[in-house]
C-alpha cells in the first residue's frame, strides 16, 4: 500500500474520526418512554455517565478497512492517553514495525521505515484535516474507541425507546451537531454512537460490540468498533486482540527520534 494511503486509514482510524464512512442515514426510529420508563432511563444514563473511565489504553489491535477502493488488515499496537496522546505501530507478519505514528493534540510524525521517509505536521493542518474530520477533536479519541462520553458531554441528554427494542436512545446537541447514543439496559454498554450534521445525515457511526472486563482495573472495553460515516466512503474496523493496561504512560512514550538518515518532510 502507497504511504500516503496507510497514513491516511491510520489517521481516519485512530483519531476515530477520523475514522469514518458509509452509511448515510437519518435519526434512529424511536418510541416515548411512559414516566416510570423515562425515569429509569435518566437513571441508566446518569449512573453510565458517573462510571470511572480509563484514561489511557496500551493493546494489540488488527485494524480492517474497506475504503476507497482499498482493502485490508493490519496487526498493530496502540497506545492512547489522555487528553489527546497517540502512539501507533503498524507491524508486517513477522512483527516488524513498518509504520510508526505519534500524535498529540498539536503535531504529529510518522515514520515510514520501508522507504526511510518521515511526515511532520500540525493537527490543525490542511494536510491533516484533509484526513481527518475537523469536527473530530483529538480528546475525543479514547471515549470513541472505549465506547464511552467525555467529562461534561450529554448532561442534558433526553431519552426514548429504540424501536426495535434495543436499548435507550440519548440525544443531545453539541454545537451545530445533533449526538444519539443507545445505551444496553442489562449491561448499560453503549452499543451505538451517531452524530448527525445540520441536514440530518450521519458524519459518524460507530457500533460497539464484545465488551469485557478487564481483571485488574474492572473497566470495560469493546473487543470490536465498528465504524462508518460520510466522512469516509467504506468501513473500518478496530479489533482488540490484548489488552495490557489502562495505567498512563510517561510522556516520552509518545514521542520518537527518528534515524539521522531518514528524511523529513513538513506536511502542509
Amino acid at each position: 500500500m502507497r504511504p500516503e494511503r496507510f497514513l491516511r486509514l491510520t489517521l481516519l482510524i485512530l483519531w476515530c474520526a477520523a475514522i469514518l464512512a458509509g452509511c448515510a442515514g437519518k435519526q434512529p426510529k424511536t418510541v416515548p418512554l411512559d414516566p416510570a420508563g423515562e425515569q429509569a432511563a435518566r437513571t441508566l444514563w446518569r449512573d453510565f455517565v458517573a462510571e470511572k473511565r480509563p484514561q489511557a489504553l496500551d493493546a494489540d489491535v488488527r485494524l480492517l478497512w474497506d475504503v476507497l477502493g482499498s482493502k485490508g488488515a493490519v496487526a498493530a499496537t496502540l497506545l492512547a492517553q489522555r487528553p489527546a496522546l497517540l502512539r501507533v505501530t503498524a507491524n508486517d507478519p513477522l512483527g516488524r514495525a513498518f509504520i510508526l505514528a505519534v500524535a498529540d493534540a498539536a503535531s504529529f510524525t510518522l515514520v515510514d521505515n520501508r522507504i526511510g521517509h518521515v511526515y511532520q505536521g500540525a493537527v490543525d493542518s490542511r494536510f491533516w484535516r484533509s484526513y481527518v474530520p475537523a469536527a473530530v477533536r483529538p480528546e475525543d479519541l479514547l471515549p470513541l474507541l472505549g465506547g464511552f462520553v467525555a467529562e461534561g458531554e450529554g448532561v442534558a441528554a433526553a431519552p426514548s425507546q429504540d424501536e426495535a427494542g434495543r436499548g435507550i436512545w440519548y440525544q443531545w446537541r453539541d454545537g451545530g451537531q445533533e449526538q444519539y447514543v443507545l445505551l444496553d439496559q442489562a449491561s448499560g454498554t453503549m452499543l451505538q454512537r451517531l452524530v448527525l450534521d445540520g441536514r440530518g445525515d450521519r458524519t459518524l457511526a460507530l457500533e460497539y460490540a464484545d465488551y469485557r472486563r478487564a481483571a485488574g482495573s474492572g473497566f470495560a472495553w469493546p473487543g470490536q468498533v465498528r465504524i462508518t460515516g460520510s466522512a469516509v466512503t467504506g468501513n473500518l474496523t478496530v479489533r482488540v486482540e490484548q489488552i495490557f493496561s489502562h495505567t498512563p504512560r510517561e510522556a516520552a512514550a509518545f514521542r520518537v527520534t527518528p534515524p539521522p538518515h531518514f528524511t523529513v518532510e513538513q506536511v502542509p
